[in-house]
C-alpha cells in the first residue's frame, strides 16, 4: 500500500495542523481541470520531505474562508508556512523543483 503524505484539511482543523514548524499547503478546486492530477506533483515533493514538512491540501470550494484569508485567486496555489506564517507562495501548476526550492530555502 502506498503511503499518503498529504493531509486533506478544512476550516475546522487548518490552524491546528498549521502549527508545525514548516507546512506546505496546496489550495485547489476539485472541479478545476488545472488541479486534477496536480496533487501527484506535491506528493512527489512530500515523499522527499515528509519527515520535516507537513503537507496539507485545502479544497477552496469546501473552505472558501481559507481561500479568502490567504487571497487565493488562482488554483492550484501553494503556500509554504514557517511557524504558522506564510513565507513564500507559487501560483499555478509548476514543476516539483519550484516547491523543492521553496522548502530548501527554509530548512
Amino acid at each position: 500500500m502506498e503511503e499518503e503524505y498529504i493531509i486533506k484539511t478544512d476550516s475546522y482543523d487548518f490552524d491546528e495542523r498549521l502549527s508545525a514548524p514548516l507546512a506546505l499547503v496546496l489550495f485547489y478546486d476539485h472541479m478545476d481541470n488545472n488541479c486534477r492530477g496536480f496533487e501527484s506533483i506535491i506528493e512527489e515533493v512530500a515523499e522527499k520531505y515528509y519527515e520535516s514538512v507537513v503537507f496539507l491540501s485545502v479544497d477552496i470550494e469546501q473552505s472558501p474562508d481559507l481561500a479568502y484569508r490567504y487571497s487565493v485567486g488562482t488554483v492550484p496555489y501553494v503556500i509554504l508556512f514557517s511557524d504558522g506564517a506564510p513565507v513564500c507562495d507559487a501560483e499555478g501548476a509548476n514543476l516539483p523543483g519550484v516547491y523543492l526550492d521553496m522548502i530548501e530555502s527554509e530548512l
